[in-house]
């Protein structure tokens, strides 16, 4: 059993299409029901869609709760649930700090937490989806980026504390993926140079399947060539 959290677009659903593809019972999870149920429909009878706001402060246990009494048992939390906006760091109040790090940071933090018990029992694995921006910087990034980068550091201390019990830990820092985050914020031309969210859920499906013998540091994709400059 998979759960994917920001499952209703972009990479979350693609991942989640991906995993279904290769026969697993995938959960998606987001705030809107009807998109979730368009994902569902789309990925196959498989996948179940619950919606859930994560930013308020009790969602991210209960809906752990509710997928381990729904199937009773969980195998793969992929964290894909994220805000993105860009902000000047004088424009960058607490209000607006709060809210992208409640869900890019702690809302997975707090999921992780709460599966953390079902995933030492299925020897499972965490997907963090993180960003370049964790590494690399950019204007108008701050609160995102500091989200990201303290996901990168979470992973660190997961990949280490899971391994007595055998659970595998995957960071995955894409660059610049088309998905409708970018709208308003892009040009077509820089969108079109952009990665393809299906192709980065098949790469997340693949690794999500690949020999547990292989531990992965955080990786990093990209498009071959920076879209802001091939416009």
């Amino acid at each position: 059993v998979v759960l994917v959290t920001g499952g209703s677009s972009g990479i979350g659903a693609a991942t989640a299409m991906a995993l279904a593809a290769r026969g697993a019972r995938v959960v998606v999870a987001g705030r809107s029901l009807e998109r979730l149920e368009a994902v569902a429909a789309q990925a196959g009878p498989l996948t179940t869609p619950l919606a859930c706001d994560l930013a308020r402060w009790d969602a991210p246990g209960e809906l752990i709760a509710e997928v381990v009494d729904r199937f009773d048992r969980l195998d793969v939390v992929v964290n894909a649930a994220g805000v993105f906006e860009k902000r000047s760091i004088a424009d960058t109040d607490p209000d607006f700090w709060r809210s992208v790090v409640e869900v890019n940071l702690k809302a997975t933090v707090q999921l992780t937490r709460a599966a953390w018990p079902h995933l030492q029992a299925s020897a499972g694995q965490v997907v963090l989806i993180s960003s370049i921006a964790a590494v690399r910087g950019f204007p108008e990034n701050a609160a995102y980026a500091a989200s990201k980068g303290g996901l990168n550091a979470f992973g660190e201390v997961l990949r280490v504390e899971g391994r007595p019990s055998g659970i595998r830990v995957l960071t995955i820092c894409p660059a610049q993926t088309d998905t409708e985050i970018w709208e308003g914020k892009a040009p077509d031309a820089v969108r079109a140079a952009m990665m393809r969210a299906p192709g980065v859920g098949e790469l997340i499906a693949d690794l999500v399947g690949t020999d547990r013998s292989i531990d992965f540091a955080p990786l990093f994709i990209e498009p071959p060539v920076d879209p802001w400059s091939a416009s």
